[in-house]
């Protein structure tokens, strides 16, 4: 049986307005983030940074606790994320922090791996927060021998949003270079 012509016009509208419905939502003006701050200069004795994170990292969303009502629950910014992962972020950072080190004789150039474990924006009251990274460092010598480990974590006044989450990230990653490269001389000198 054919349907009319005149029968398909008259769905044409209906057919119009269900496809606009069943359409998701158009998304909100997202804004995307770097990791704040210009990079500082601060050679370390360092051949290469390797950074990863733990698995809930691998993607560029902006995470925040709001510790005074449950501490153990993780949301992220509707509105606001990061360029990228958070891994790669600080991995540019801290290669454009750290590296440029010209081995002389007798010196040693080391390997630092970084995990990242959490870069999270912490609540622990309303309107007024801290950006708090956490990592584990390692270096390394001549053929993966272990120098040093340590843990590290650092955090920075921020205020009610993720504007202000960012711009305390500047401020932990300086604090995090200058932590690394002191850490770093210490250390290398020490290898074989």
């Amino acid at each position: 049986m054919m349907i009319p012509r005149i029968a398909l016009l008259s769905l044409l509208p209906a057919l119009l307005l269900t496809a606009c419905a069943s359409r998701p939502p158009a998304q909100a003006n997202l804004a995307y983030y770097d990791l704040s701050g210009e990079p500082a200069s601060l050679p370390a004795p360092l051949r290469s940074v390797d950074i990863t994170s733990s698995s809930w990292l691998a993607s560029n969303a902006m995470y925040y606790r709001l510790a005074y009502a449950d501490g153990n629950r993780r949301e992220h910014y509707a509105e606001s994320r990061w360029t990228a992962q958070p891994a790669e972020l600080l991995g540019v950072r801290l290669e454009r922090n750290l590296m440029g080190a010209v081995a002389t004789p007798g010196s040693f150039l080391c390997r630092l791996r970084l995990e990242l474990d959490d870069l999270t924006q912490v609540f622990d009251q309303p309107g007024s927060s801290r950006l708090l990274l956490e990592a584990r460092a390692t270096l390394y010598g001549t053929q993966q021998t272990v120098l040093a480990r340590r843990s590290l974590s650092l955090s920075r006044p921020a205020g009610a949003d993720a504007r202000s989450g960012v711009a305390a990230s500047g401020a932990v990653v300086d604090a995090l270079s200058r932590d690394l490269q002191a850490w770093a001389r210490q250390e290398c000198r020490k290898a074989p």
